[in-house]
């Protein structure tokens, strides 16, 4: 098992949290930073969009639920601006069967409802990093 959980953060080095609960980014920061060597959040989709110029993170976890915008909407603009995917979990206070028909159309395959564990959340980014191809170079 140790094996095949280096092999996932092999996947995921770089992780970027999109979330505006202040509270809920700190600590979700705090728990996957002990996990994974760069994690850093933006508190709105503006914010991420911004820091994709100087940051390129291998997972998003992202909130459906965000000043201004959706996820959905947010992560359609990245994807629209990128060579490549970049996996996603979709985090959210809403009803799971009422998004996940967009999210998948997306390309978002993990979602997990608020309130959640902080372990289900790795174990999804581990999950979300088998589901984007990877580009061997």
């Amino acid at each position: 098992m140790q094996a095949l959980k280096e092999i996932y953060v092999a996947l995921a080095q770089r992780i970027l949290v999109v979330e505006d609960e202040v509270i809920l980014a700190r600590n979700v920061k705090t728990y996957l930073g002990r996990r994974f060597p760069d994690v850093r959040v933006a508190a709105s989709g503006r914010c991420a969009i911004k820091m994709l110029d100087s940051f390129s993170p291998d997972v998003l976890v992202l909130d459906f639920h965000l000043p201004g915008q959706t996820g959905l909407q947010i992560y359609a603009e990245i994807m629209r601006n990128r060579t490549s995917p970049i996996s996603c979990v979709m985090i959210t206070g809403y009803p799971l069967e009422s998004i996940a028909p967009s999210a998948n159309e997306l390309g978002i395959h993990c979602l997990l409802g608020k309130p959640f564990r902080l372990g289900d959340l790795e174990h999804l980014i581990y999950r979300s990093t088998e589901e984007v191809p990877r580009v061997s170079h």
